[in-house]
């Protein structure tokens, strides 16, 4: 049997969210440059490709990887040995048979899809991104066997080892194209082919850490009654099938957001094909940094689905809403902050990441910034549910959302005094509706509605302040360095010292303000690692 780690879910979260920075930074040191090697229509191809992919990979791991972590987590509570390896075995061969399916589908079709995309230099990226999907589908077995014992030191080892891949290959592959003088599709390729190499050492790295530190097989001495394969096949596709339409109708959504705004920028907003594409390849670059929060959020969503699935299993229903409720507390403690930086210094943000779309690049990611921490929260609240057993739920906030989403983009982008403005509207609007719906539903279904103060109260004050001392000490330190030469990167030194400052600046108060509100106290420190010796360090109370 698995070792016994003894992880509650916030500790789990902690190790995970270790692993997710050095993916950030790695991601940083990816997306940034290539974004410039690229151009913006280069990332214009290279963000529909991604579009698509996660469509696919949607469809294939949405689901069953959270359904067999929700399976494997309840048997491992119960001391089920027999049952946990036969919901691995079914696991495997099913994501096997679905991710094989959805990389046939995009090698068979790839200018079909670029076509109805309405990017067809998408093609060849199409193609070389198909083999990830049976890749990852593969990985994500093993994680979800991982994160069942509420394990996430493999995921996150797996997680730095293939964004330190797809840097090296994909930006090396893309830089040597680029110099070689081929076109930015093919460019573009070069940079999907690191995705899909790094996926395959991911998979590799998984399959060795499971089999070495688990012992998947049972021993002699297990003794439980495994069910039947048909009945693992079933709750199964039970639980995840939900999950799964749930998901992939956001990432529908998220597809047609990209082929709508691009559409409506063409043919309602009056925008020729380039145009058009350059206008998309910026938004696609304010989205990079729109999106790096939603990472941090992962750690929560892979840790508290088995933490709720098993206080749910044992009938703890006050135990349910406590976990739930410390996991939406957390992830507003360390995802609003970067919403709210993100939109008060959107302008140096985007000078000093990318300096080509600095003209609307600064008014998209201000208003993605506003968006972020309820997409976060949405997607936690996604998650809670279905573990607490109503996977039905979500579906319904998602469809709301997605409607709302694709009304409000296809309106506003297609008018010209608005035009690509307004993907970043919907978007907000869709993610509003849905944890609306969600926070309802939760209210309705579990023991008591979550307290909306204790979650977000202390930190959106401390944000508050911090947002006021990063803002002021950009302001100001720009106009008195706005004179000052040099530059690092082909970035000028009067953007990058108080743009840096400001961030500095704005963490730190940050951090004094949350401790000062107690918006972090020592009950929380006590569930990560060393928690307690830093929280005395820091006389958190």
């Amino acid at each position: 049997m698995a070792e016994k780690k003894g992880q509650n879910f916030l500790h789990g979260a902690a190790i995970y969210t270790v692993g997710i920075i050095l993916v950030k930074i790695l991601g940083a040191v990816y997306k940034i440059p290539l974004g410039n090697i690229l151009g913006n229509v280069g990332y214009a191809h290279f963000g529909m490709t991604y579009r698509i992919y996660n469509f696919f990979l949607t469809i294939s791991t949405a689901g069953f990887p959270v359904a067999m972590s929700r399976l494997i987590s309840e048997s491992d509570s119960l001391d089920r040995e027999n049952q946990v390896y036969r919901v691995f075995r079914v696991g495997i061969w099913s994501f096997l048979a679905l991710g094989a399916a959805g990389t046939a589908v995009m090698m068979a079709f790839p200018a079909e899809m670029a076509a109805l995309a309405g990017d067809v230099q998408a093609a060849r990226s199409i193609f070389v991104m198909a083999p990830s999907v049976l890749l990852v589908c593969v990985t994500a077995t093993y994680r979800g066997y991982a994160q069942g014992h509420a394990d996430m030191i493999p995921t996150t080892v797996s997680q730095v080892i293939e964004t330190g891949v797809k840097v090296l290959v994909g930006l090396g592959c893309a830089g040597w194209l680029y110099k070689s003088g081929y076109g930015m599709d093919v460019c573009a390729a070069g940079a999907i082919l690191g995705t899909t190499v790094s996926s395959l050492a991911a998979m590799l790295y998984m399959q060795l850490a499971v089999h070495r530190k688990y012992q998947v097989r049972p021993g002699p001495e297990a003794k439980d009654v495994p069910e039947s394969h048909k009945k693992i096949l079933w709750d199964l596709i039970r639980i995840g099938i939900p999950i799964t339409i749930s998901t992939s109708i956001m990432s529908v959504i998220q597809l047609l957001d990209g082929v709508i705004t691009l559409n409506q920028l063409q043919h309602a907003a009056g925008y020729n094909d380039i145009a058009a594409s350059t206008l998309f390849g910026v938004y696609d670059k304010a989205m990079t940094v729109y999106n790096v929060p939603s990472s941090f959020v992962v750690p929560f969503l892979a840790s508290v689905v088995p933490a709720v699935a098993a206080a749910r299993v044992r009938n703890a229903r006050e135990e349910v809403c406590a976990t739930a409720e410390s996991a939406m507390r957390m992830c507003t403690l360390v995802c609003l902050p970067m919403a709210i930086g993100m939109a008060v210094l959107a302008q140096p943000c985007m000078a000093v990441l990318y300096p080509e779309a600095s003209s609307q690049g600064p008014m998209l990611l201000f208003e993605l910034g506003i968006t972020c921490y309820f997409m976060t929260m949405s997607l936690m609240t996604n998650s809670i549910l279905p573990a607490n057993g109503n996977e039905r739920l979500p579906l319904v906030a998602i469809v709301l959302g997605g409607l709302t989403k694709v009304v409000v983009t296809y309106v506003l982008v297609g008018n010209p005094r608005v035009n690509i403005y307004g993907a970043p509207l919907g978007t907000l609007c869709c993610y509003l509706v849905m944890l609306g719906v969600n926070l309802y539903n939760m209210a309705r279904h579990m023991a008591r509605p979550m307290n909306l103060w204790r979650i977000a109260g202390r930190s959106g004050v401390s944000c508050a302040v911090m947002a006021v001392a990063a803002w002021a000490v950009w302001n100001l330190l720009h106009g008195v360095m706005g004179g000052l030469g040099g530059s690092v990167a082909g970035r000028p030194l009067s953007l990058l010292v108080p743009f840096a400052l400001a961030v500095m600046t704005g963490v730190v108060v940050y951090f004094v303000m949350a401790i000062a509100l107690r918006a972090i106290t020592l009950e929380d420190m006590k569930l990560f690692p060393k928690g307690e010796r830093i929280a005395k360090k820091l006389h958190i109370r």
